[in-house]
């Protein structure tokens, strides 16, 4: 004779068996050890140098990027700053307007933070400077018009491309700009600009991407 108590606990045996047989081939979470979680958190991890390789060497470095004739956009900053910002672009809610500008000027100074242009067609005296570093800001990024913020999942990862894009200037335009530009000078460039107040954006400061001297 069978008691129901006995039923019972045989029905819990069975039970508490088939969870064990569940948990051990599925189990809730695993105990990963700390070195091996960092190597994963590390390969999954923004690259934002890798990211920044082909439109560093593709249209970054091209003419095809449309840019704005740098002496246009001196004369609506000038004359009709409400113009210049509608041909800007802005981030968000942001009150800086950011654009990528192109143009030919002479050097009127060299000075430790940047080379001063007088552009051609300008009778206004200088009214570009080249940054020749160090380099901060979001001018590249955002000027270029290249990267979507909505691509990215979070601000660190948009912001460490602003960041990867400005190294990429320090390393391998500034050191050929400070080396080679003299007053007199013909420098054709290309570059971003960040305009935080329309009123104060004289002169502009540009930082460079494209930059060719002629005698």
């Amino acid at each position: 004779m069978t008691w129901p108590w006995q039923t019972r606990g045989l029905g819990w045996a069975a039970v508490m068996a088939a969870a064990a047989v569940v948990l051990w081939l599925l189990p809730p979470f695993r105990v990963v050890p700390l070195s091996a979680a960092r190597q994963q958190a590390a390969g999954t991890a923004f690259d934002a140098d890798a990211f920044v390789e082909p439109f560093w060497r593709g249209p970054l470095q091209t003419p095809d990027l449309a840019a704005l004739e740098a002496t246009r956009l001196v004369r609506l900053l000038r004359d009709n700053p409400g113009a210049a910002a509608g041909l800007g672009r802005r981030l968000g809610f942001s009150r800086t307007l950011s654009f990528w500008v192109s143009g030919v000027g002479r050097v009127a100074a060299v000075a430790p933070d940047g080379v001063s242009l007088v552009l051609e067609g300008e009778s206004e005296g200088v009214s570009v400077v080249l940054e020749t570093g160090p380099v901060f800001g979001n001018a590249l990024r955002d000027g270029s018009g290249l990267f979507d913020v909505s691509a990215f999942p979070n601000s660190r990862d948009f912001n460490a491309l602003a960041a990867a894009l400005n190294r990429r200037v320090e390393e391998e335009v500034l050191p050929a700009l400070r080396s080679q530009a003299g007053v007199g000078v013909r420098v054709r460039f290309a570059g971003g600009v960040e305009v935080g107040d329309l009123d104060r954006a004289w002169p502009l400061r540009v930082v460079p991407v494209q930059v060719e001297f002629h005698e």
